[in-house]
């Protein structure tokens, strides 16, 4: 279950991720959203019952939540390009290799 306290970690991961993603430190990044996934996972194992939590805690929570999926947007701008660029290199790389297995070296 998404408890209060695991969302403010999971909060604290984003956070960090999105520090990393400015940072272009992408070994980094990477660790973080793997210990987010760690987290994510351990928390839907359990079943859910928030509807027994408090209503602050649920106003509490629903803020965490929105305020992660704004960081996911953030870490996406500084990421996608970063992606798209290392896409294009692997994709020439290939692409040149596919051209010397064809028609040998040139």
């Amino acid at each position: 279950m998404l408890s209060p306290e695991t969302c403010r970690q999971m909060l604290a991961l984003y956070e960090a991720m999105a520090e990393a993603a400015v940072r272009n430190d992408w070994g980094r990044l990477a660790e973080l959203e793997a210990s987010s996934s760690d987290l994510r996972k351990a928390a839907a194992a359990t079943a859910a019952n928030t509807a027994a939590l408090p209503d602050p805690a649920q106003r509490e929570m629903a803020a965490m939540i929105q305020r992660m999926l704004e960081l996911d947007a953030q870490i996406r701008t500084h990421a996608e390009p970063s992606l798209e660029s290392t896409r294009k290199l692997l994709s020439g790389t290939i692409r040149n290799r596919n051209v010397r297995n064809t028609y040998g070296s040139v």
